[in-house]
Parts: structure tokens; sequence; C-alpha cells
């Protein structure tokens, strides 16, 4: 019995040490989640502007809706459709 007891308290002992240390493991990796970009956000290294050779293309930069009325059923049909281009360069 003497054991018995020694081995639960060693467990319970090893079993919160776990705990605390995932708790640790999983916060960094929350904060790394929240580093990461919005859909459809370019990102690029920091030296990566220093570029030269940089390209430039044509992107949207302001997304809107475009919707088709039935004027005898009611029945919508929108789709999605660029309002405004921009120009970035990488």
């Amino acid at each position: 019995m003497k054991y018995h007891k020694l081995i639960k308290s060693l467990l319970t002992t090893l079993i919160i040490f776990l705990l605390s240390t995932s708790t640790i493991v999983f916060s960094e990796e929350e904060s790394e989640r929240s580093v990461k970009p919005l859909d459809g956000e370019l990102v690029l290294p920091d030296d990566y502007n220093k570029a030269d050779d940089k390209k430039c293309i044509t992107v949207c930069d302001q997304w809107g809706e475009d919707c088709i009325i039935n004027p005898r059923t009611g029945n919508r049909k929108c789709r999605r459709v660029c309002k405004s281009f921009t120009e970035e360069c990488f």
C-alpha cells in the first residue's frame, strides 16, 4: 500500500507537469496563427521589396456584387465582381 500511494502521487505530478507544459506549447502556436495574413493578402520577405527587378500586375482593389432580378419570379442571381482595380508591384 505504501508504494501504491507513491505511484499515485508520482502519476498525479507527471500529469500536472504535462498539462502545464502543453499549455505553453499551445499558446506559442496560437500566437503564430494570429500572425497569418488574411485571405488574399500577399506577404513577401522584408528584403524582397529592395529588389530592382520588381514585377507589377493589375489586381482588384475593391470587390462588389452585381445582381439580376427576374421580374416574373423575383429570383435574384448575384455574382461577385471587381468594382475598382489597382496595380501592385512585387
